[in-house]
């Protein structure tokens, strides 16, 4: 027979009475930490990564470096995308993929923004 909820008995690891419940600390599972470190990666190389190739104070570059750079920020915005996916998927909640998505869609219109400026020395 199971013992009702409201046993009289002590709980043995109280000493004394608790105005509030006990904080349960979240256990975070490891697959989505990778996943979140995944995602900053992608970040990483969509926005650094092409900074590092054409400076962002340099009125005009080459266009093999200017499409270089943006390929860097499409592949980390692919990155960033993958890792928000997979999160959607493991959790069925939507908003990790927006809230993931969103940053690596905006990247893209930058990167674009960035490439035509440079490319047409504005």
């Amino acid at each position: 027979m199971v013992p009702p909820a409201s046993s009289s008995r002590p709980r043995d690891d109280v000493g004394e009475e608790r105005a509030q419940a006990p904080i349960r600390w979240p256990h975070l599972n490891p697959v989505s930490v990778g996943l979140v470190l995944l995602w900053a990666v992608g970040v990483f190389v969509a926005i650094f990564v092409p900074a590092l190739i054409v400076p962002p104070s340099a009125r005009t570059a080459p266009p093999r470096e200017v499409w270089t750079a943006f390929t860097a920020t499409i592949i980390g915005a692919g990155i960033m995308i993958t890792a928000a996916s997979l999160l959607w998927r493991r959790s069925r909640d939507v908003a990790y993929f927006i809230m993931g998505a969103v940053p690596a869609f905006a990247g893209i219109a930058g990167g674009a923004i960035f490439a035509g400026a440079k490319l047409s020395g504005t």
